[in-house]
């Protein structure tokens, strides 16, 4: 238990330092905005789904946390919590519970 404990603040003072702020609603949701850059990330144990509105960055808060820890990253999103997420080429982000339904 003590060490779910710590990974949390640890991981909390990681996104802090990078200028995250966590959401008073749901303390595993973090946000940022750099230079109009807003970026979001969700964090369920060691797992950390993340969007922004450019490729800069993405790129730059994957390097952060890089910096801070070994990550894997795995790819685009395509399944989360049951909803299918999927991208058009110009950029509209689309969420539906069909791949759930199923």
């Amino acid at each position: 238990m003590q060490g779910a404990h710590d990974w949390a603040k640890n991981l909390n003072r990681t996104f802090e330092g990078h200028g995250y702020y966590r959401s008073q609603v749901d303390p595993q949701i973090r946000s940022r905005v750099t230079k109009n850059e807003l970026t979001l990330t969700s964090t369920w144990t060691n797992d950390v789904l993340g969007a922004s509105l450019t490729l800069e960055g993405k790129t730059l808060a994957k390097e952060q946390l890089r910096s801070s820890y070994e990550i894997k990253d795995i790819g685009e999103a395509k399944l989360i919590l049951g909803m299918k997420i999927s991208q058009s080429k110009n950029g509209d982000v689309v969420i539906s519970q069909r791949a759930y339904a199923k």
